[in-house]
């Protein structure tokens, strides 16, 4: 796979980062009207029929807005989670496995000495795991290995 033939992610980024914040703030807009209208109704105008179906369907529209946001930040997200949580998972297993790790996980012996496929994979900067020859992303927390 080549650079050409990856998917243009930042683009739909932008996309889901600038839809979810109108409809975010559109939908949040539309029900603070609504349920100020619901609430302030006293009886003696007409039923507000438009305020409640504002007040109805203006969450559900802010709701989605949200997921638009955290989606266009969800590999962010992963990537925090795996560098904050993988150097805890090596050490437990480490410290469980008198240095020998749990299926890979914590291993202190050097791959080099184990004889193993990944002993010339690059090390990852961000949490210096040691990936395969031709790895092009990181097998512990996801970053670019570029």
């Amino acid at each position: 796979m080549t650079r050409n033939d990856l998917p243009d992610t930042a683009r739909t980024r932008i996309g889901l980062r600038v839809l979810g914040g109108v409809l975010l703030l559109v939908g949040g807009a539309v029900f603070a009207w609504g349920i100020t209208t619901v609430f302030g109704y006293d009886g003696y105008d007409s039923p507000p029929g438009l305020a409640i179906a504002a007040f109805l369907g203006g969450m559900p529209v802010a709701v989605v807005g949200l997921g638009m946001l955290n989606a266009s930040t969800i590999g962010a997200q992963s990537r925090y989670v795996a560098g904050e949580t993988m150097p805890t998972l090596k050490q437990s297993a480490a410290y469980l496995s008198d240095g020998e790790g749990i299926m890979g996980v914590g291993r202190t012996v050097d791959d080099r000495e184990r004889g193993t496929a990944a002993a010339g994979g690059p090390y990852c900067r961000s949490c210096g795991v040691r990936n395969d020859e031709d790895a092009r992303f990181c097998d512990g927390c996801g970053a670019s290995l570029a």
